[in-house]
């Protein structure tokens, strides 16, 4: 199903009930006149977008804005594909099934997300993979690719799954994280790590600051590392280019001011590709 976005949206606009779940109950025929909050007030979704298409598992939004918020909320299959930008929430509490921004996403991309597969072909701001302030945990399961930069706090509390920032990410990236993997390939900011009790911070590049209450282990081979690059690399083409990285670290463990059993591996080796004659 295709929605084209009529005009930019003014206010904010709660897209939550337009999901591949959602939109699977309803007659194809009253869809158009679905509520959705926008501002203080709650508009038919066919004022916002022009409709057209039947097949309500593979939504594609065409015209995207940073006032679209909660785009894919707890969805658990189907596919929703955006051209363009999203605001905050995207992927929040979402199970299952896949979302593909072309574009950037706000804050809060894929907080709590249990399940699927959630991929931002721009930047994503602040608190990625994160917890809401009222949520036990943050991202539980699943998997987050940012194939541009992240802000602060990514995998902020995170208890389960993978994020991989291709770009640069902010400062505490991994903080108080229970489980789970976030590799970034460009540069870190301040306190990787912080408060962290377990889970793995995989960097491609040395950090300028690794704080005192992580314990340098020496360089090492981590060969799951090598398992997870392969595995990952064959998963989709986007990530490719994991297959150029050797399981070669520098390991750290911590945050032991939290008594944590969590650690920082700073990739060391990347295999040198012969150039074709």
């Amino acid at each position: 199903m295709l929605l084209t976005m009529r005009n930019a949206p003014v206010a904010p606009v709660d897209m939550s009930s337009v999901t591949p779940d959602r939109l699977a109950a309803i007659k194809k025929t009253r869809i158009g006149s679905i509520k959705v909050t926008y501002g203080k007030k709650s508009l038919r979704l066919d004022e916002l977008f022009s409709l057209s298409g039947s097949d309500t598992s593979n939504i594609i939004i065409r015209g995207g804005s940073n006032q679209l918020l909660y785009i894919g909320h707890s969805m658990t299959h189907g596919r929703i594909t955006i051209e363009g930008n999203v605001g905050d929430y995207a992927g929040s509490h979402m199970q299952g099934g896949a979302i593909t921004i072309h574009g950037n996403a706000g804050s809060w991309t894929g907080c709590a997300m249990a399940g699927g597969h959630l991929q931002v072909n721009g930047d994503a701001g602040d608190f990625t993979g994160a917890g809401l302030p009222r949520d036990a945990h943050g991202m539980s399961d699943g998997l987050i690719f940012i194939n541009g930069k992240a802000g602060d706090r990514t995998g902020d509390r995170m208890r389960r799954g993978i994020i991989i920032v291709h770009g640069n990410a902010g400062a505490y990236c991994g903080s108080r994280m229970q489980a789970g993997t976030v590799l970034v390939l460009g540069r870190i900011g301040e306190f990787p790590g912080y408060g962290m009790r377990r889970g793995t911070v995989v960097l491609a590049k040395q950090p300028a600051h690794i704080g005192g209450t992580f314990s340098s282990c020496g360089i090492l081979k981590m060969q799951f590392l090598r398992l997870l690059f392969k595995q990952l690399s064959t998963l989709d083409k986007s990530y490719g280019f994991l297959g150029n990285y050797q399981p070669t670290v520098h390991r750290y463990t911590g945050d032991l001011a939290s008594n944590g059993k969590g650690e920082i591996l700073v990739l060391l080796e990347k295999i040198r590709r012969s150039k074709s004659p």
